[in-house]
């Protein structure tokens, strides 16, 4: 029983807020905007030839 409630009464506190939605963000797979070579991350997908080291996407 919390102290202002009297006997028999229901308890009147106000539940805890939901917890806060986790941030949005991009899409998690970027593979096929990765170079396998260097690692780079393109501008487009697909991409036929790496900007970075020029290795040609197999």
């Amino acid at each position: 029983m919390s102290g202002t409630d009297g006997p028999g009464e229901p308890d009147r506190r106000t539940p805890d807020p939901a917890p806060a939605e986790p941030e949005g963000g991009e899409s998690a797979c970027w593979l096929e905007k990765v170079c396998a070579e260097c690692g780079a991350i393109q501008d487009t997908a697909p991409f036929d030839r790496c900007a970075r080291c020029g290795t040609v996407r197999e």
